[in-house]
């Protein structure tokens, strides 16, 4: 397991590239964090807890740009994060990107009450309390967001606080979008 991971991690540092959308982006700092795969890699799929306890599947996303958050209630940085990542999800969901937040909570029970305590109880969230994604991504570091293409391949990862309402941040994700004919 180590191994894989030191491969995995060897594997990221190795394929940096430009991100989409980075040329009118330019060097924001917002943006020193993400890294881009110059190759997609393929994911297996796993299962975790949808928003009503009911078993999903990663490939049930296939089809759709995809982005995995991975968050838990005791990171200050993933709670900072929650409400721009909330205000993106809503407004990229008519453009095609598919934002899933994934509670990494031991106890599922106590997400609902902490987002209703933050005055987001409407949030859907997902949870993986065995450390599925653990299986396929590093999840030592939260927040950690992984960007996958239509195809269910990991082509992006940030493993920090992102404000996802910066507009450096939209233009780069934005590059991920297949122009509407």
């Amino acid at each position: 397991m180590i191994r894989q991971f030191l491969i995995a991690i060897a594997l990221f540092t190795s394929s940096v590239s430009a991100f989409p959308g980075a040329g009118a982006a330019g060097t924001d700092p917002a943006l020193k964090n993400f890294i881009q795969l110059s190759r997609p890699q393929s994911l297996e799929s796993v299962g975790f807890l949808g928003p009503h306890g009911q078993p999903v599947q990663l490939s049930d996303f296939q089809g759709q740009v995809t982005m995995i958050n991975l968050w838990a209630t005791w990171c200050p940085p993933c709670v900072r994060e929650l409400p721009s990542l909330e205000r993106f999800r809503a407004e990229y969901a008519d453009k095609g990107i598919v934002v899933v937040p994934i509670a990494t909570d031991q106890d599922p029970g106590v997400v609902a009450p902490f987002l209703k305590q933050l005055g987001m109880a409407d949030m859907s969230t997902y949870y993986d309390n065995r450390n599925s994604f653990g299986q396929i991504l590093p999840t030592d570091l939260i927040p950690a967001t992984y960007i996958l293409d239509e195809n269910g391949q990991l082509v992006a990862f940030v493993r920090s606080f992102v404000d996802w309402d910066n507009p450096a941040v939209r233009q780069m994700l934005d590059g991920y979008l297949k122009p509407k004919s």
